[in-house]
């Protein structure tokens, strides 16, 4: 499938706290297959196809959106297939520009209402990013991943997004195709945080849910 031109069905709410003022945009209904948890190496996420494509899509209106917090609440997500008894976790992606401090969320999230129903046409991530620039010592686009109050916050700049949602388009776009050539292979998507692991974000189809999802 070509992940440009899908429609990404969302609520966008605008919350305040004090003088300043938080847009947040999050799916329009829960995703019922993604549950996220913490392992050894970081954070995983099991996915049937239906949530593979809406987090890739999430994560591609985030790498164009710095002024907007993007909010996957994953923690009532179905859980049968994941091999962790949790607990499990949120996913907030946003640019480290926007300058939120992460002890903030757990306010913002409290006072998001029924939001403003909105479709945003998925724009894809563009040109192949350039990988071996990501490894020259001054580059400083590098995604930061955290844990805070049982939510997964991953922040950085576009350039770093772009690097970690090519990952994502391929799982979309080309996993399909090889879980029905490969019957039993592991499909998965890696992203890497700060360099620290090689799959810090690890983002699987899970067994259950691969092929007829």
């Amino acid at each position: 499938m070509r992940l440009e031109g899908e429609r990404w069905r969302t609520l966008v709410s605008t919350v305040r706290l004090g003088k300043d003022e938080y847009r947040v945009v999050r799916p329009a209904r829960p995703l019922k297959h993604a549950p996220l948890f913490e392992w050894w190496a970081g954070v995983e996420c099991c996915v049937d196809k239906a949530a593979a494509l809406e987090i890739t899509m999430a994560w591609a209106f985030a790498m164009r959106s710095p002024r907007t917090i993007v909010y996957l609440p994953l923690k009532q997500s179905d859980s049968e297939c994941s091999w962790s008894d949790g607990p499990f976790l949120d996913l907030v992606l946003v640019h480290h520009s926007l300058g939120l401090r992460l002890s903030k969320w757990k306010e913002i999230r409290g006072k998001l209402r029924g939001g403003r129903p909105h479709t945003v046409v998925c724009q894809g991530f563009g040109p192949e990013p350039d990988y071996d620039r990501r490894y020259h010592r001054e580059n400083r686009d590098l995604l930061r991943g955290e844990i805070v109050g049982e939510t997964v916050f991953v922040v950085g700049s576009a350039p770093a997004f772009h690097f970690g949602g090519h990952e994502l388009r391929e799982l979309v776009e080309d996993g399909p195709r090889r879980m029905h050539e490969e019957p039993g292979v592991h499909c998965c998507a890696e992203v890497t945080e700060n360099l620290r692991y090689w799959n810090w974000l690890h983002v699987e189809y899970c067994e259950d849910h691969r092929v007829h999802a």
